[in-house]
């Protein structure tokens, strides 16, 4: 089959997946989630987010654990907003004027600990970080600049964001791990 036929194949094979698989979708989260309102909300989300990727499809005879895969990925990031959920509502709940008076500074409070924190990494690693995580340099440039091949930028990188990722940990404890866009650290 040429590389045309396949694709339309392959999204039409993943719409029908969905369509025949939809009681099984929706009885695995409801078996997980407690309720059918919740169920319905994340296999619309995992309907969507098949659809969008269904070109990623290598081979149409393991699609159903491909689509196992995106269905527990997309319940996964359902309960971590469950989760900021419930974390909020407690929030509000123990102390609501002083938070409704402080919400426009809380609100813009992205974390910035890492760009203050790479100070305390090697040179190489700060540098590192800063060029491609922080400037979005290409990774092949900045290879060639440090004289590395590929794999070698990508170890030295993978070592770079753990010793940051350990500085964060011991500065700021879970909040900047847990959800950067919401820092509640000692500035």
């Amino acid at each position: 089959m040429n590389s045309n036929v396949e694709e339309q194949y392959s999204g039409t094979a993943t719409e029908n997946a969905l369509v025949e698989g939809r009681k099984a979708f929706l009885g695995f989260l409801a078996k997980r989630l407690g309720n059918r309102a919740d169920s319905e909300d994340v296999f619309q989300e995992f309907c969507i987010r098949v659809l969008t990727r269904k070109d990623q499809l290598r081979d149409v005879e393991r699609m159903d654990a491909w689509l196992y895969a995106i269905l527990r990925s997309t319940m996964n990031d359902h309960f971590r907003k469950a989760t900021r959920r419930n974390r909020l509502a407690v929030a509000v709940a123990r102390d609501p004027h002083q938070l409704v008076a402080d919400a426009p500074v809380q609100m813009a409070r992205p974390c910035t600990c890492p760009s203050r924190l790479l100070t305390e990494l090697r040179t190489v690693d700060a540098k590192l970080i800063r060029r491609i995580d922080f400037g979005e340099e290409d990774r092949k440039i900045v290879a060639a600049d440090m004289g590395l091949n590929r794999n070698a930028l990508g170890v030295r990188l993978h070592r770079a964001r753990a010793a940051l990722r350990e500085a964060i940990q011991y500065h700021c404890g879970a909040c900047c791990l847990e959800d950067p866009d919401d820092c509640y650290c000692p500035v």
